[in-house]
C-alpha cells in the first residue's frame, strides 16, 4: 500500500483520540523560532494536530497532506479559518513556490519521508535561514504496560515495527548533516480506556476494520488495560516528546 494510502479507514480515530505534543515544544518554537508574520508548512500534516496551534495564533500554515481522509477531516476542523491553507501533495512534491515558507514541520510524520528527496524539496521550500523542525511522541520500553502493548502489536498488527516515532535519527542527519538541535520535554500520555483503544486503531498498522484479527486486537488491548488499571476508566502511559531541528546542511 503507498504511503499516501495508509491512513484510510483511520482518519475518525485519529480526530478522537491522537494526543497533541508536550507544552514545552511550543513554547521553544513561539519564544526561540517563530517571528511575527512567519509562514509554515507542516508536512504530513493529518488532521492537523500540530499545525492547531500557528493557526490559532494567526500565522498562515500550509498543511500539506496526501492522504484524502486525513485531508477532509482537518478541511472540515478549520473550515473558514483564512490562515489555513489545505495542499493536496506530498512531501517530496508540496507543490509550494520556492523559498516561500520560513519554518517546515513535520509532527510524527517524518518518518514517512524520503530523506534525501524531503531534503530537496525542503531546501527548495524554505527561505534562506529557514527552519526544519520535527517531533514526535516516544513510549518509554522500560515501562511494563508498554511492553506487552507491544508484544500484542507485534502477534497481531502486520507491518507493526515500533511504539515510537524515534527511529528516523539516522534520516535526520541525512538533513542536518552537524547542524541539528535536539530537546525532549517529559509528557505522560493521558487517554480514557475507550479513547486509547481509538488511538491503537487510529495507528497505520491497525489491522483492518471487519476482519477477526481486527476484533482479536481489540479484545488483547481490553485486557491489557484492565490488568494494568482494573479499578479506573484511565490510563496513564509514560512517553516524552522529542525534537530535532536546525538550518539544513
Amino acid at each position: 500500500m503507498a504511503n499516501e494510502q495508509v491512513f484510510n479507514n483511520r482518519s475518525e480515530n485519529y480526530v478522537k483520540s491522537r494526543p497533541g505534543y508536550a507544552d514545552g515544544v511550543l513554547e521553544l518554537l513561539f519564544h526561540d523560532i517563530l517571528k511575527p508574520n512567519d509562514r509554515i508548512a507542516d508536512i504530513g500534516s493529518g488532521t492537523g494536530i500540530f499545525a492547531k496551534a500557528f493557526i490559532e495564533r494567526g500565522f498562515d500554515v500550509f498543511c500539506v497532506e496526501p492522504n484524502e481522509e486525513m485531508r477532509a477531516q482537518a478541511e472540515r476542523i478549520f473550515e473558514g479559518n483564512t490562515h489555513f491553507k489545505s495542499v493536496a501533495a506530498s512531501a517530496e512534491n508540496t507543490t509550494l513556490p520556492e523559498h516561500s515558507v520560513d519554518l517546515v514541520t513535520a509532527a510524527s510524520a517524518f518518518h514517512w519521508f524520503d530523506a534525501e528527496k524531503f531534503h530537496t524539496e525542503c531546501k527548495r521550500i524554505l527561505k534562506p535561514n529557514g527552519i526544519f523542525f520535527s517531533v514526535a511522541n516516544v513510549r518509554d520500553y522500560n515501562d511494563s504496560f508498554t511492553l506487552r502493548q507491544y508484544e500484542i502489536c507485534t502477534e497481531l498488527c502486520k507491518g507493526f515495527t515500533s511504539l515510537h516515532l524515534n527511529k528516523s535519527l539516522p534520516k535526520l542527519e541525512i538533513l542536518f548533516g552537524c547542524n541539528i538541535k535536539h530537546a525532549k520535554f517529559d509528557f505522560p500520555l493521558e487517554y480514557t480506556k475507550e479513547k486509547f483503544i481509538q488511538r491503537s486503531l487510529s495507528a497505520s498498522y491497525a489491522p483492518e476494520p471487519n476482519t477477526a484479527v481486527y476484533q482479536k486486537y481489540i479484545e488483547e488491548l481490553w485486557a491489557l488495560l484492565d490488568e494494568f488499571a482494573p479499578d479506573s476508566g484511565e490510563i496513564i502511559v509514560p512517553n516524552v516528546t522529542t525534537a530535532y531541528w536546525g538550518e539544513l546542511s
